[in-house]
Protein backbone atom coordinates (compact mmCIF):
# COMPACT_ATOMS: atom_id res chain seq x y z
CA UNK A 1 0.00 0.00 0.00
CA UNK A 2 1.81 3.13 -0.87
CA UNK A 3 2.20 5.74 1.41
CA UNK A 4 -0.09 8.94 0.80
CA UNK A 5 1.62 12.27 0.07
CA UNK A 6 0.85 14.91 2.99
CA UNK A 7 2.70 17.64 1.60
CA UNK A 8 0.19 19.12 -0.26
CA UNK A 9 -2.66 18.92 2.43
CA UNK A 10 -3.22 22.11 4.55
CA UNK A 11 -2.61 22.18 8.41
CA UNK A 12 -7.11 21.94 8.47
CA UNK A 13 -7.01 18.91 6.34
CA UNK A 14 -3.99 17.20 8.04
CA UNK A 15 -5.52 17.63 11.60
CA UNK A 16 -8.63 16.04 10.23
CA UNK A 17 -6.49 13.05 9.37
CA UNK A 18 -4.51 12.83 12.35
CA UNK A 19 -7.90 12.68 14.01
CA UNK A 20 -9.00 10.00 12.05
CA UNK A 21 -5.73 7.25 11.91
CA UNK A 22 -4.85 4.69 13.64
CA UNK A 23 -1.33 5.61 15.99
CA UNK A 24 -1.04 2.47 17.03
CA UNK A 25 -1.59 0.46 13.14
CA UNK A 26 0.22 3.52 11.41
CA UNK A 27 2.95 5.19 13.68
CA UNK A 28 5.05 6.55 10.77
CA UNK A 29 2.15 8.07 9.10
CA UNK A 30 1.18 9.44 12.10
CA UNK A 31 5.10 11.39 12.72
CA UNK A 32 4.41 11.97 9.23
CA UNK A 33 1.95 14.11 9.68
CA UNK A 34 3.13 15.98 13.02
CA UNK A 35 6.42 16.56 11.29
CA UNK A 36 4.28 18.19 8.72
CA UNK A 37 2.38 20.38 11.01
CA UNK A 38 5.40 21.47 13.17
CA UNK A 39 6.71 22.21 9.88
CA UNK A 40 3.87 24.56 8.52
CA UNK A 41 3.27 25.94 12.22
CA UNK A 42 6.92 27.11 11.64
CA UNK A 43 6.98 28.43 8.52
CA UNK A 44 6.94 32.43 7.89
CA UNK A 45 3.75 33.79 7.12
CA UNK A 46 5.06 34.99 3.83
CA UNK A 47 4.79 31.64 2.25
CA UNK A 48 1.21 31.77 2.19
CA UNK A 49 1.02 35.81 1.46
CA UNK A 50 4.27 35.14 -1.82
CA UNK A 51 1.53 32.79 -3.86
CA UNK A 52 -1.55 36.00 -3.47
CA UNK A 53 1.20 38.37 -4.23
CA UNK A 54 0.60 40.74 -7.36
CA UNK A 55 1.78 40.82 -10.12
CA UNK A 56 4.59 43.74 -11.34
CA UNK A 57 1.76 45.16 -13.44
CA UNK A 58 -1.03 45.05 -10.84
CA UNK A 59 1.72 47.05 -8.10
CA UNK A 60 3.21 49.52 -10.36
CA UNK A 61 0.04 51.97 -10.42
CA UNK A 62 0.21 51.92 -6.89
CA UNK A 63 4.08 52.28 -7.18
CA UNK A 64 3.73 55.29 -9.93
CA UNK A 65 0.83 56.79 -7.33
CA UNK A 66 3.00 56.86 -4.33
CA UNK A 67 6.31 58.04 -6.20
CA UNK A 68 3.28 61.38 -6.37
CA UNK A 69 2.66 61.67 -3.04
CA UNK A 70 6.10 62.15 -2.16
CA UNK A 71 6.69 64.60 -5.02
CA UNK A 72 3.92 66.68 -3.47
CA UNK A 73 4.84 66.08 -0.11
CA UNK A 74 8.51 67.10 -1.47
CA UNK A 75 7.39 70.67 -2.77
CA UNK A 76 5.55 71.37 0.44
CA UNK A 77 8.74 71.21 1.96
CA UNK A 78 10.75 72.90 -0.46
CA UNK A 79 8.10 75.65 -0.86
CA UNK A 80 8.25 76.46 3.14
CA UNK A 81 12.14 76.29 2.72
CA UNK A 82 11.64 78.46 -0.16
CA UNK A 83 9.45 81.31 1.68
CA UNK A 84 12.12 81.18 4.34
CA UNK A 85 14.92 81.20 2.66
CA UNK A 86 14.11 82.78 -0.35
CA UNK A 87 17.57 85.26 -1.05
CA UNK A 88 19.67 82.52 -0.22
CA UNK A 89 18.22 79.98 -2.36
CA UNK A 90 18.23 82.49 -5.19
CA UNK A 91 21.92 83.20 -4.60
CA UNK A 92 22.94 80.02 -5.00
CA UNK A 93 22.00 79.91 -8.95
CA UNK A 94 22.20 77.08 -10.94
CA UNK A 95 23.67 75.08 -7.56
CA UNK A 96 19.66 75.32 -6.14
CA UNK A 97 19.01 72.61 -8.11
CA UNK A 98 21.33 70.30 -5.36
CA UNK A 99 19.64 71.65 -2.22
CA UNK A 100 16.96 69.70 -3.92
CA UNK A 101 18.99 66.48 -4.42
CA UNK A 102 20.28 66.25 -0.52
CA UNK A 103 16.44 66.76 0.30
CA UNK A 104 15.50 64.10 -2.01
CA UNK A 105 18.25 61.58 -1.25
CA UNK A 106 17.90 62.16 2.21
CA UNK A 107 13.82 61.66 2.16
CA UNK A 108 14.01 58.25 -0.14
CA UNK A 109 17.24 56.66 1.15
CA UNK A 110 16.24 56.84 5.05
CA UNK A 111 13.01 56.15 4.45
CA UNK A 112 12.60 53.52 2.33
CA UNK A 113 15.48 51.61 3.76
CA UNK A 114 15.25 49.33 7.15
CA UNK A 115 14.97 52.62 9.44
CA UNK A 116 11.39 52.63 8.14
CA UNK A 117 10.89 49.24 6.96
CA UNK A 118 11.35 50.19 3.44
CA UNK A 119 8.13 52.46 3.19
CA UNK A 120 8.15 56.21 2.28
CA UNK A 121 5.25 58.45 3.09
CA UNK A 122 3.51 57.72 -0.55
CA UNK A 123 4.63 53.78 -0.17
CA UNK A 124 3.15 53.80 3.22
CA UNK A 125 -0.10 55.43 1.95
CA UNK A 126 -0.33 53.13 -1.22
CA UNK A 127 0.19 49.87 0.47
CA UNK A 128 3.62 49.15 -0.97
CA UNK A 129 7.28 48.42 0.47
CA UNK A 130 10.66 48.00 -1.03
CA UNK A 131 12.60 44.81 -0.07
CA UNK A 132 15.62 42.59 -1.20
CA UNK A 133 14.93 39.42 -2.26
CA UNK A 134 14.47 37.47 0.87
CA UNK A 135 11.48 40.18 1.14
CA UNK A 136 14.00 42.18 3.75
CA UNK A 137 14.02 45.75 3.77
CA UNK A 138 16.87 47.48 2.36
CA UNK A 139 20.00 48.65 4.78
CA UNK A 140 20.89 51.96 4.76
CA UNK A 141 23.86 51.82 2.11
CA UNK A 142 21.32 49.17 -0.19
CA UNK A 143 18.63 52.46 -0.10
CA UNK A 144 20.66 56.01 -0.43
CA UNK A 145 22.73 53.98 -3.60
CA UNK A 146 19.20 53.25 -4.56
CA UNK A 147 17.75 56.77 -4.05
CA UNK A 148 20.92 58.21 -5.82
CA UNK A 149 20.82 56.99 -8.83
CA UNK A 150 16.80 57.89 -9.26
CA UNK A 151 17.51 61.67 -8.14
CA UNK A 152 20.53 62.02 -10.21
CA UNK A 153 18.83 61.12 -13.38
CA UNK A 154 15.96 62.97 -11.54
CA UNK A 155 17.57 66.45 -11.37
CA UNK A 156 19.99 66.44 -13.80
CA UNK A 157 17.20 66.28 -16.36
CA UNK A 158 16.06 69.73 -17.08
CA UNK A 159 19.45 71.61 -15.30
CA UNK A 160 21.64 73.77 -17.56
CA UNK A 161 25.20 72.12 -17.92
CA UNK A 162 27.90 74.95 -18.62
CA UNK A 163 31.00 73.74 -17.61
CA UNK A 164 33.00 75.40 -20.50
CA UNK A 165 34.32 71.98 -22.11
CA UNK A 166 32.19 71.00 -24.67
CA UNK A 167 33.15 67.05 -24.46
CA UNK A 168 32.19 67.02 -20.75
CA UNK A 169 28.80 68.80 -21.18
CA UNK A 170 27.87 66.33 -24.44
CA UNK A 171 29.01 63.75 -22.19
CA UNK A 172 26.51 64.53 -18.85
CA UNK A 173 23.82 65.37 -21.33
CA UNK A 174 24.51 61.63 -22.88
CA UNK A 175 24.78 59.92 -19.43
CA UNK A 176 21.27 62.12 -18.07
CA UNK A 177 19.89 60.90 -21.02
CA UNK A 178 20.48 57.17 -20.72
CA UNK A 179 19.71 56.63 -17.13
CA UNK A 180 16.37 58.65 -17.78
CA UNK A 181 15.51 56.36 -20.72
CA UNK A 182 16.71 53.34 -18.70
CA UNK A 183 14.89 54.12 -15.47
CA UNK A 184 11.40 54.73 -17.07
CA UNK A 185 11.57 52.20 -19.51
CA UNK A 186 12.17 49.32 -17.08
CA UNK A 187 9.74 50.90 -15.11
CA UNK A 188 7.21 50.38 -17.36
CA UNK A 189 8.05 47.01 -19.25
CA UNK A 190 10.17 45.02 -17.00
CA UNK A 191 6.62 43.16 -16.16
CA UNK A 192 8.25 40.31 -14.88
CA UNK A 193 9.93 41.51 -11.72
CA UNK A 194 8.83 45.65 -12.07
CA UNK A 195 12.31 46.41 -11.31
CA UNK A 196 14.12 49.52 -12.49
CA UNK A 197 17.29 50.34 -12.88
CA UNK A 198 18.14 51.64 -9.75
CA UNK A 199 16.29 48.52 -8.24
CA UNK A 200 18.58 46.48 -10.05
CA UNK A 201 21.51 48.57 -9.27
CA UNK A 202 20.89 47.11 -5.66
CA UNK A 203 18.99 44.11 -5.85
CA UNK A 204 15.26 45.46 -4.69
CA UNK A 205 11.93 44.87 -5.45
CA UNK A 206 8.76 46.60 -4.48
CA UNK A 207 6.25 44.49 -3.49
CA UNK A 208 2.84 44.97 -1.77
CA UNK A 209 3.02 46.11 2.12
CA UNK A 210 1.64 42.86 4.19
CA UNK A 211 2.73 41.24 7.33
CA UNK A 212 5.65 39.60 8.22
CA UNK A 213 8.19 39.39 4.90
CA UNK A 214 6.38 39.81 1.37
CA UNK A 215 8.54 38.06 -1.49
CA UNK A 216 8.55 39.17 -4.79
CA UNK A 217 6.53 37.47 -7.46
CA UNK A 218 9.24 36.79 -10.07
CA UNK A 219 13.14 37.25 -9.91
CA UNK A 220 13.91 36.91 -13.32
CA UNK A 221 14.37 40.16 -15.76
CA UNK A 222 14.26 39.37 -19.29
CA UNK A 223 17.58 39.82 -20.90
CA UNK A 224 16.05 41.10 -23.87
CA UNK A 225 15.82 44.70 -21.68
CA UNK A 226 19.56 44.67 -21.54
CA UNK A 227 19.36 44.82 -25.77
CA UNK A 228 16.74 47.84 -25.85
CA UNK A 229 18.41 50.05 -23.59
CA UNK A 230 21.47 49.75 -25.25
CA UNK A 231 20.29 50.41 -28.49
CA UNK A 232 18.68 53.56 -27.43
CA UNK A 233 21.82 54.51 -25.40
CA UNK A 234 23.49 54.28 -29.16
CA UNK A 235 21.13 56.26 -30.78
CA UNK A 236 21.32 58.92 -28.27
CA UNK A 237 25.50 59.09 -28.76
CA UNK A 238 24.79 59.27 -32.53
CA UNK A 239 22.22 61.97 -32.27
CA UNK A 240 23.81 63.60 -30.15
CA UNK A 241 27.09 64.02 -32.42
CA UNK A 242 25.10 64.22 -35.00
CA UNK A 243 23.98 67.37 -33.94
CA UNK A 244 27.12 68.73 -33.01
CA UNK A 245 28.77 68.26 -35.81
CA UNK A 246 25.70 70.20 -37.72
CA UNK A 247 26.18 73.09 -35.47
CA UNK A 248 29.63 73.30 -36.26
CA UNK A 249 28.76 73.38 -39.93
CA UNK A 250 27.12 76.47 -39.25
CA UNK A 251 23.60 77.79 -40.41
CA UNK A 252 21.12 78.58 -37.74
CA UNK A 253 21.33 76.10 -34.55
CA UNK A 254 25.52 77.33 -34.66
CA UNK A 255 23.91 80.87 -34.25
CA UNK A 256 21.80 80.36 -31.91
CA UNK A 257 24.55 78.10 -30.07
CA UNK A 258 27.00 81.34 -30.32
CA UNK A 259 23.84 83.64 -29.01
CA UNK A 260 23.79 81.38 -25.54
CA UNK A 261 27.50 80.83 -25.23
CA UNK A 262 27.77 84.69 -25.08
CA UNK A 263 25.28 85.73 -23.01
CA UNK A 264 26.16 82.87 -20.79
CA UNK A 265 29.39 84.18 -20.10
CA UNK A 266 27.51 88.04 -19.23
CA UNK A 267 28.04 88.92 -15.35
CA UNK A 268 24.94 88.24 -13.70
CA UNK A 269 23.71 85.80 -16.23
CA UNK A 270 23.49 82.11 -14.22
CA UNK A 271 21.79 80.19 -17.34
CA UNK A 272 20.07 81.12 -20.66
CA UNK A 273 17.96 79.56 -23.58
CA UNK A 274 17.72 80.40 -26.84
CA UNK A 275 15.03 79.49 -29.08
CA UNK A 276 13.13 80.34 -32.29
CA UNK A 277 9.08 80.36 -32.42
CA UNK A 278 7.07 80.54 -35.58
CA UNK A 279 3.29 81.55 -35.07
CA UNK A 280 0.90 81.13 -37.92
CA UNK A 281 -2.20 83.37 -38.19
CA UNK A 282 -4.60 83.77 -41.24
CA UNK A 283 -2.82 86.21 -42.77
CA UNK A 284 1.31 86.24 -41.62
CA UNK A 285 3.72 83.93 -40.08
CA UNK A 286 5.41 86.03 -37.06
CA UNK A 287 8.90 84.92 -36.21
CA UNK A 288 10.50 85.58 -33.07
CA UNK A 289 13.71 84.65 -31.76
CA UNK A 290 13.43 84.03 -27.93
CA UNK A 291 16.38 84.57 -25.66
CA UNK A 292 15.24 83.57 -21.47
CA UNK A 293 18.01 84.09 -18.83
CA UNK A 294 18.21 83.59 -15.43
CA UNK A 295 19.81 86.56 -13.37
CA UNK A 296 21.72 86.33 -10.39
CA UNK A 297 19.70 88.09 -7.64
CA UNK A 298 22.56 89.57 -6.67
CA UNK A 299 22.44 91.85 -10.07
CA UNK A 300 21.52 95.59 -9.54
CA UNK A 301 19.52 96.74 -12.28
CA UNK A 302 18.81 93.04 -13.84
CA UNK A 303 16.35 94.82 -16.73
CA UNK A 304 19.81 96.77 -17.84
CA UNK A 305 20.68 93.54 -19.18
CA UNK A 306 17.83 93.02 -21.67
CA UNK A 307 18.94 95.27 -24.38
CA UNK A 308 22.97 94.26 -23.63
CA UNK A 309 21.48 90.56 -24.17
CA UNK A 310 19.26 91.71 -26.98
CA UNK A 311 22.43 93.16 -29.10
CA UNK A 312 24.55 90.47 -28.32
CA UNK A 313 22.26 88.06 -30.02
CA UNK A 314 21.71 90.26 -33.18
CA UNK A 315 25.68 90.73 -32.85
CA UNK A 316 26.54 86.66 -32.74
CA UNK A 317 23.53 85.61 -35.10
CA UNK A 318 23.01 87.03 -38.43
CA UNK A 319 19.26 84.98 -38.26
CA UNK A 320 18.73 87.15 -35.62
CA UNK A 321 18.15 90.53 -37.48
CA UNK A 322 15.87 88.80 -39.58
CA UNK A 323 13.14 87.88 -37.12
CA UNK A 324 10.30 89.71 -36.80
CA UNK A 325 10.54 89.59 -32.93
CA UNK A 326 13.88 89.72 -30.64
CA UNK A 327 12.42 88.99 -27.09
CA UNK A 328 13.92 88.89 -23.90
CA UNK A 329 12.98 86.82 -20.94
CA UNK A 330 14.59 87.77 -17.85
CA UNK A 331 13.57 85.22 -14.59
CA UNK A 332 14.74 86.00 -10.88
CA UNK A 333 14.69 83.78 -8.28
CA UNK A 334 15.29 80.44 -6.72
CA UNK A 335 14.99 76.87 -8.50
CA UNK A 336 16.20 73.66 -6.20
CA UNK A 337 14.36 70.91 -8.27
CA UNK A 338 11.30 70.33 -5.53
CA UNK A 339 10.35 73.64 -5.99
CA UNK A 340 10.87 76.68 -7.82
CA UNK A 341 9.65 80.50 -7.47
CA UNK A 342 11.00 82.99 -10.57
CA UNK A 343 9.57 86.24 -11.17
CA UNK A 344 9.32 86.68 -14.91
CA UNK A 345 9.58 90.09 -17.18
CA UNK A 346 9.19 90.21 -20.88
CA UNK A 347 10.88 92.76 -22.94
CA UNK A 348 9.85 92.06 -26.68
CA UNK A 349 11.14 94.21 -29.53
CA UNK A 350 11.79 94.14 -33.15
CA UNK A 351 15.28 94.22 -34.13
CA UNK A 352 15.53 97.67 -35.58
CA UNK A 353 13.77 98.77 -31.74
CA UNK A 354 16.39 97.17 -30.07
CA UNK A 355 19.32 99.32 -32.24
CA UNK A 356 17.49 102.26 -32.12
CA UNK A 357 17.35 101.96 -27.86
CA UNK A 358 20.97 101.37 -28.09
CA UNK A 359 21.42 104.13 -30.47
CA UNK A 360 19.56 106.86 -28.39
CA UNK A 361 21.64 105.78 -24.84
Amino acid sequence: MDTPDYSKHSAEQLRQILGRIDAARYPERVAEIEARLAALAAAPATLEASKAQPTANAILGRRILAFIVDTILLGVIGAVAGALLHAQFAALGPWGRLVGFVVALLYFGLLQSNLRGGQSVGMHLLGVRVVTRTGEPLGMLAAFIRAGIFCLAYFLNGAVIDSGQAWMDTAVFMLVASLTFAIYYLLLFNRRTGQSLHDLAVGAYVVSAGPGKILPASTQIWRGHGAVIAAAVLCVCVGTTMFLKHTQLGGTLAGMLSVQQTIGRMPGVDRVGVSLQTIKSKDKETHRLIVSAVVDAATPEPQMLAPRIALAALEHDAEAGKQDQLIVVLLSGYDIGIASSMQVTNYAYTPEEWRAQQEKR
